[in-house]
C-alpha cells in the first residue's frame, strides 16, 4: 500500500522538536527575583502560542502536538492554556525574543547563581533588541531595560528592579558582556562610537565593517549639516547687508 505524502509530512512534523521558544520580553520581568515563576509563565504561553496555531483535531489532540513539540509533560491541560491565554492576549504585539529549548530545560530544572540569571536575561534582552536583523545598535540603558522585561529605554538606572540594579553598575554590566562574548555567541563591537554594535549572526569583522560603515554616514551628514548651518548663516549676513545698503 503506497504511503500517503501528506500523512508522512505530518508525522515528520510531529515528531520534530522546537528549537526555540519565542515569549515577549515582558515575561522577563521579575526573574531575578524569582525565577521559578517566570519559567512557569513561560511555559504557559509557549503552550498557548503553539496550542492555537494547530487548526485540526480536538482540544486534546491539539495539546497533545503541543506538548510533543515543545518537549512538555502533557499535564493539566484547561489550567495551562487558561493561564497561557491569558498572558497571551496580554501581551500582543509586544518585542519578542527566541529562548533555546535546551537552555529553558537547564534553568527550569538547576538553580542557578544570581549572575548566571544575569547573563540569561541580557542574553535575551540583547536577542530581542536585534530581532531579525543582522546586527543592531544598543546602549546600555535600553539593554537594563529589556533585562527588567520593558518594552522602552529608561532614563536612568533607578528606575530598574532592586535587584537588577546590582547588575547595572559598570563592573557587572563589563562583566555579562565579557561572558557573553566568551560563552553565549555574542558579537560586541564599541571602539569610538556612541553606544555598541551587537550581532548574533556576524563575525567580529563583519561587525566592525557595518559600524564603521554607519561611523563614517553620520560624520558626513555632521559636515553637511554643519556646511548648511554656514550657508544659512552667510546668506543671512548678505541679505541684511543688501537691505543696509538699499535703505
Amino acid at each position: 500500500m503506497a504511503t500517503n505524502p501528506k500523512n508522512k509530512e505530518e508525522k515528520i512534523n510531529q515528531s520534530t522538536k522546537a528549537e526555540f521558544i519565542n515569549i515577549p520580553i515582558q515575561l522577563l520581568s521579575g526573574f531575578l527575583d524569582d525565577s521559578r515563576s517566570s519559567i512557569r509563565n513561560i511555559y504557559y504561553y509557549a503552550l498557548y502560542s503553539h496550542f492555537i496555531k494547530i487548526d485540526r483535531g480536538s482540544s486534546r489532540e491539539k495539546y497533545k502536538a503541543t506538548c510533543e513539540w515543545l518537549n512538555f509533560q502533557e499535564l493539566d491541560r484547561e489550567e495551562n492554556l487558561q493561564r497561557g491565554r491569558v498572558l497571551y492576549e496580554r501581551y500582543q504585539n509586544a518585542p519578542m525574543t527566541g529562548i533555546e529549548r535546551n537552555l529553558f530545560s537547564d534553568f527550569n530544572k538547576l538553580d542557578k547563581s544570581d549572575f548566571e540569571k544575569a547573563c540569561f536575561l541580557a542574553y535575551h534582552a540583547l536577542k530581542s533588541i536585534v530581532g531579525n536583523k543582522t546586527f543592531q545598535k544598543a546602549d546600555n540603558r535600553f539593554l537594563w531595560a529589556r533585562m527588567d522585561g520593558r518594552v522602552k529605554t529608561i532614563k536612568d538606572d533607578s528606575e530598574l528592579s532592586e535587584k537588577l540594579r546590582f547588575f547595572a553598575q559598570e563592573y557587572q554590566t563589563l562583566k555579562i558582556k565579557r561572558e557573553l562574548q566568551e560563552n553565549w555567541g555574542l558579537v560586541y563591537y564599541a571602539q569610538q562610537t556612541r553606544g555598541y554594535y551587537v550581532s548574533f549572526k556576524l563575525d567580529l569583522k563583519s561587525l566592525i565593517m557595518e559600524a564603521m560603515k554607519r561611523k563614517r554616514k553620520s560624520i558626513e551628514m555632521l559636515r553637511l549639516n554643519n556646511i548648511r548651518l554656514l550657508e544659512k548663516e552667510v546668506s543671512g549676513k548678505l541679505n541684511k547687508r543688501s537691505k543696509d545698503q538699499n535703505s
